[in-house]
């Protein structure tokens, strides 16, 4: 078969045997966008030593969650919330189309952003008020020493220059479940708390510190863009898809960042309608894989 004719998935171990077994959405909806084709999917473990091969194999390439590491490969991303979906010509959130597109508000219906928002908000957070009770939410993400090239700063001195911009509110920070913390990362956590009494390491549940918070502080975590479905401000250190409405760090600087979280709230339905109706993959609606197959077509896969 020719190779023009084959469409190639790398995904984890997982989501692969899932995926074979006909069980993951997403993956369905590709086969079904491709099948007018004539292309044959074909899944693969996407493992480094699998990544390697990609070049050998030849044929289109789709790879989960990692960059492409062949000429005209593509990205397939969880776009925060199911079922939505990005796919991409880079794993880089900060590099993807949407993060380069311009938000204008005044061109969603607000009628249709606000149903499309509470019933994005029931599904994902269900029952339960959303209220302001005097302090930040620092949700960390990994190497907090670090400050990589899409961060304004690194972690640590995030939370410093926090305390110096918002000088009245407790700092609470949680550390991601899925990230390693060694004994440097712990120890110097642990000197922050004892220079700064308002920033504390705390434990609990992240919706409900969403809930209960005035506004988010953090690089890029996607629970910041979950808050915007509480009405929650947001302020990123670094670069990432969902900066439009926050305060970004990098786009404008530290202090008009969180001057800009404390101002009059931005219109949080409309952001969330725009982010999702009009930039990502929807694998649960009926032309799923209409819109699978423009973003092909974005990408030169297809005409």
């Amino acid at each position: 078969m020719p190779t023009d004719d084959v469409l190639h998935v790398y995904l984890p171990d997982a989501m692969l045997r899932d995926a074979v077994a006909g069980q993951v959405n997403i993956i369905n909806k590709i086969a079904g966008a491709v099948a007018p084709f004539g292309w044959q999917v074909m899944l693969h473990e996407g493992g480094p030593a699998e990544l390697a091969n990609a070049a050998r194999r030849g044929g289109r390439a789709l790879f989960h969650m990692a960059e492409p590491p062949l000429t005209g490969g593509l990205t397939l991303r969880r776009a925060y919330i199911y079922p939505f979906w990005q796919i991409e010509a880079t794993a880089a959130r900060w590099e993807f189309d949407v993060a380069k597109a311009v938000f204008g508000p005044e061109e969603i219906d607000p009628n249709q952003a606000e149903s499309f928002t509470n019933r994005l908000r029931q599904r994902v957070l269900g029952d339960g008020a959303f209220t302001r009770n005097g302090y930040v939410f620092m949700p960390l993400q990994g190497r907090i020493s670090q400050h990589r090239s899409f961060q304004s700063m690194s972690p640590l001195a995030m939370i410093e220059a926090t305390l110096t911009a918002e000088p009245q509110r407790k700092i609470w920070a949680t550390l991601h479940p899925k990230e390693s913390y060694d004994a440097d990362e712990m120890a110097a956590l642990d000197a922050l708390q004892s220079r700064f009494p308002r920033f504390r390491l705390v434990q609990g549940d992240a919706v409900a510190l969403l809930r209960g918070c005035d506004y988010v502080v953090t690089q890029n975590s996607g629970l910041a863009l979950t808050g915007y479905l509480l009405a929650k401000p947001a302020v990123l250190f670094s670069r990432i898809d969902f900066h439009h409405i926050a305060g970004s760090v990098p786009r404008q600087g530290v202090a008009a960042a969180f001057a800009q979280a404390k101002a009059k709230p931005p219109d949080f339905a409309a952001y969330l309608y725009w982010f999702y109706k009009h930039h990502t993959i929807n694998g649960g609606a009926s032309d799923a894989e209409d819109q699978i197959r423009a973003r092909f077509a974005r990408h030169g896969w297809v005409k």
